[in-house]
């Protein structure tokens, strides 16, 4: 959950960058067959000459759906030929290349990307997965850090959460900690520092602090008495998972063998 509001990758990123493009309807097809077969339809068309920019992206869309990579990555390429001011596509195609094993690949395209692409932070967290996953954490980190201290105090949310969430995976959690706390007191109107602060407490078993932060973080998301469904199931939640882990607690306790009192001996 931390994921979805820092935005640093730990998992495959594929599912997020097919999501800025495939429609609702073609996600919510389910129906293998279907999809199989209109692939086919949309391939046919391709080889007779016959397919538009949208009608590729509708075949690139059920492609990824499928799980059918390789063919994927052709589709970006012939995208990428299209519209070479296209950025997603490389991105799309650098990250298919890590799924694929491909990380030197991966890579190549990524720092072709850094050059024109900069200051875009889905790129820079598609480079830091891949320094992550090459061993490269301190490398990772201080590439993030001088980032974040070159950016005015205030403006500097997305970039200070991503390595807020940085440190926090390479287990820097005070360092993570006191990070967001900055953050939340350069944007006090912001309350995405203050719910990552709560979802790690809550991921350390401090139950307690993280539904104070939520409090607050709720605060500075909603008008007061309004209603906030994301808050508001985490809390229930929390509250729920820490009922569960103190009744377990108690059952196991309540099971544990009383010790014996020693006899006392006779005269």
């Amino acid at each position: 959950m931390i994921l979805l509001i820092t935005g640093l990758m730990t998992a495959s990123a594929l599912a997020w960058f097919g999501a800025q493009l495939i429609a609702p309807e073609s996600r919510a097809l389910g129906n293998r067959e279907i999809l199989n077969r209109q692939v086919k339809d949309l391939l046919d068309q391709q080889n007779n000459g016959d397919l538009n920019t949208e009608e590729q992206q509708k075949l690139l869309e059920r492609l990824l759906v499928l799980g059918r990579n390789e063919e994927a990555m052709t589709q970006i390429e012939l995208l990428m030929a299209r519209q070479p001011k296209t950025w997603l596509w490389k991105l799309m195609l650098a990250e298919l290349k890590r799924e694929q094993g491909d990380r030197d690949g991966a890579r190549k395209d990524i720092n072709q990307l850094m050059t024109v692409q900069p200051h875009n932070l889905e790129v820079l967290q598609l480079k830091i997965l891949l320094d992550l996953e090459a061993g490269r954490e301190k490398a990772a980190v201080a590439e993030l850090k001088k980032r974040f201290e070159s950016k005015t105090k205030g403006k500097r949310i997305p970039i200070g959460l991503l390595l807020a969430d940085l440190q926090r995976q390479t287990g820097q959690t005070k360092a993570a900690a006191a990070l967001y706390r900055v953050l939340s007191n350069e944007s006090p109107t912001d309350a995405r520092p203050l719910l990552a602060l709560a979802l790690m407490r809550q991921e350390q078993g401090q139950d307690q602090q993280a539904q104070t932060l939520l409090q607050e973080a709720r605060e500075r998301r909603k008008k007061p008495g309004e209603a906030d469904p994301l808050i508001d199931g985490l809390a229930s939640q929390w509250r729920l998972n820490s009922i569960r882990t103190k009744g377990s607690n108690s059952v196991l306790r309540a099971d544990s063998p009383k010790p014996q009192n020693s006899p006392i001996p006779g005269p």
